[in-house]
Order: C-alpha cells, then structure tokens, then sequence
C-alpha cells in the first residue's frame, strides 16, 4: 500500500512507513519511543545494544547545550540496559521483504560490515515542509546514512532537488567544501528516496557569525554575468506565476526596477542556516541541499541566512526578519563593487537588487507550496503583506 501523504504527526507517518505495531513476530526490529515534556521526540532502535545509545549520541557536537545533556542522559540509559526509563512505548518495524528496511539494507549493503541496520528518527513537528529523515546506523553503532523520505508532493519536490544537487556536486567537488555523498536515489512504494552519507564524525558547531557561501557558487562552473530579463531563475518565475495576480505585481515592480542591468549568478545552496553548517578537521560542512538551484542570484544565500536566523531563531515578524535581511545586503552590496565612483553609485543599488531578489524568492517559494499542497501556507498573507512594502507596491 503507498503511504498517504497528509497525517497528524510525525509518528503517525513514520508508523505507515514503517509498519511500526506494538506486537514482535519474525522479520520484525524493536524500535523505542523517547518522549519528552512536549511528547514523542524521537525513535530509537532497542535490538542492537551497541546503536541504541549512538542514535542519541552521534552528532551532539552540533546540538545546543540543552539538547547535549538531555541527548547525552537519554544515551546513557539506553547504554546501561535502562531503556524502560527513558523508552516510552516499545513499537516494532516490519524488515521483510518489500519493507522499508529492507530496501535500505540492500542499498546499504556491505559485506564487511554485520549484517543488519538500526533506524533511529527524530518525531518534530509537521508543518508544510516536514517531510520523513531516518538516521541509519550499523550494528556497532556506526553511523551508516540519512534516508530522506519524498511523502507528499512536497516532499518529493525537496527529496529530489537534494538527489539532483548531490549528484551534480560528486561530478565537480570542491575539496574547500565538504558535502555529504549521496549514496542512493531511489523509489519505494512511490517514494522517491535520498540515501545521504552521514556526516564527518568530528563535524562541529560554526562560531557565531555569518558564513560565505562562496564555495557553494563553484559547483557549476564561474559565476555568470547577464541582464535579469534573461536569466533563467527569473524568467522561469515570471512564466510560473504571470497567472497569479499578486505574485505578478511584485515580480513586475521589481523587474521594472532592476530589468536594465546586468546581475551575478550562480548556484546557491537554498538553506544557507547555522543548523545545516559545520567544521570539521577539512573544512566547511554543509547539508540539505532541498532547496538548491542553478544560477541564482549571487549573494542569496547570506541574505536568506540572515532572514533565517531572525525569523526562525529569534522569532521576529516577517517584516522584522526582511529588514534583517535588508541590512545584511547592503553589507553584501558593498563587498560587490570596487571603485569610488561605484561605490558612491552603485552600492545602494546592489544592495536594493539583492533585498528585492530575495522577497522574489520567498514569494514565488510561498507560492509553489501553495500550488503542491492545494492550501496556503499559514503565514503566506503576512509574508505578501510584508513584501509588497518592502518592493513598494500599492
């Protein structure tokens, strides 16, 4: 049966995915469910004693201090045989043929490794985007892979431009950014599947403060120079949306605006956030990639990082965040033209493109979820609100 698309909760869908039932029987693997204050926070593996733990421990050098020692408690239990402290409900996930698991175990075979795998899952909570990630590990532990889940036509959307990306940047790496391999891109019972190499077992936390996302701008080649009205990333949005009166006027006030110059493209990495950045003993680390494009405009990425951390981090209103956002590319303008006479001319209008580029993006992004899902996401009036005054549209 293909899993449906639309449920209550994170664990529900996982439960679909998975077959997961409260009875044992053959080809059938333990899995616990650690609940928190708020409720089920995620799924652990009780048949392999040696994973059990790991499924909390791994990464913590990337988690909040609250999360470390929370993780770190969680871990410890399950490692000196006292899951039934932390282990709310013992659920049980089908491995037979036709399964889940038992595709990845083929995917994810090696014949040097004991045979078996552990799943591990976190259970956030589901809004427009959310779409499944297990954390797949060995049966020592070892961490073996992330398997993304495409449920729901968004989440195939994103599964398969994070599939498409990795695979682009296995063909030209850059040794100055590490990317997790993408191991397989697959289909399940009509799912399309990502299997992602974990990441680097030293990857850390980045020190507060922006980070460039220079590297990211390599992987297709140099950076492109052309007018807005040529541009395939815009272009592309004008046909997608000409049918949608309010995305239009924005995106026409702006082309009005900025349609006789020439613009900087390039790749940009789509989510360029503090929780999908690390360091590791070679270098930068950066992961999904879900919303990845070619060609786009040099300089999104720090821009939308910074909007990012307002909105999400510090929980500030959309108008709030743009400013935010704003601030951060002038910063950026300044960096992008040399010269007195550009600097006095040109800085304020390369700042500008890059404020209004970015609305562009997140209204066009709105608008896409709105179009995949049939309903619009919650804070598209705010989100529309704030854009047209920030473009200045009546």
């Amino acid at each position: 049966m293909k899993p449906s698309a639309r449920h209550a909760s994170s664990l529900e869908a996982l439960t679909e995915l998975l077959d997961l039932r409260p009875t044992s029987g053959a080809d059938r693997t333990r899995l616990g469910v650690v609940a928190g204050r708020s409720g089920p926070r995620f799924l652990v593996p009780l048949d392999f004693p040696e994973a059990s733990p790991q499924a909390c421990w791994a990464y913590l050098g990337l988690r909040d201090r609250k999360t470390q020692l929370a993780r770190g408690a969680v871990g410890l239990a399950l490692r000196t045989g006292l899951h039934r402290l932390v282990v709310r409900d013992d659920l049980t996930a089908d491995t037979g043929p036709g399964s889940l698991i038992a595709l990845l175990e083929e995917l994810l075979e090696d014949p040097e490794e004991e045979p078996g795998l552990a799943i591990a899952a976190g259970l956030s909570r589901i809004d427009e985007v959310w779409k499944p990630t297990l954390q797949v590990f060995r049966p020592d532990g070892t961490p073996a892979a992330f398997v993304k889940i495409g449920l729901g036509p968004v989440g195939d959307r994103l599964v398969g431009t994070e599939a498409e990306t990795l695979a682009a940047w296995a063909d030209h790496p850059d040794p100055r950014l590490v990317v997790p391999d993408l191991i397989a891109d697959a289909r399940w019972n009509g799912l399309r599947i990502a299997v992602v190499a974990p990441l680097p077992d030293d990857a850390r936390r980045l020190p507060p403060g922006a980070t460039s996302a220079w590297a990211v701008r390599a992987l297709d080649g140099p950076e492109e120079h052309g007018p807005l009205t040529t541009a395939p990333w815009w272009t592309g949005r004008r046909r997608a949306w000409a049918d949608e009166p309010a995305v239009d006027a924005l995106l026409d006030a702006i082309e009005q605006r900025h349609g006789g110059s020439d613009r900087a493209w390039a790749r940009w990495h789509g989510d360029w956030v503090p929780w999908n950045l690390a360091r590791c003993h070679r270098g930068l680390v950066a992961w999904d990639w879900e919303y990845s494009e070619p060609g786009a405009p040099v300089g999104l990425d720090e821009v939308h990082g910074a909007y990012q951390q307002a909105r999400v981090v510090e929980g500030r209103s959309i108008a709030d965040s743009l400013l935010v956002a704003r601030t951060t590319a002038h910063h950026l303008g300044a960096r992008m033209t040399t010269g007195m006479d550009a600097a006095v001319h040109h800085e304020g209008a390369a700042a500008r493109w890059l404020s209004d580029a970015h609305v562009a993006m997140l209204v066009t992004r709105s608008a896409e979820l709105e179009r995949l899902t049939g309903e619009p996401p919650a804070h598209q009036p705010e989100l529309l609100a704030a854009a047209r005054d920030a473009v200045a549209v009546p």
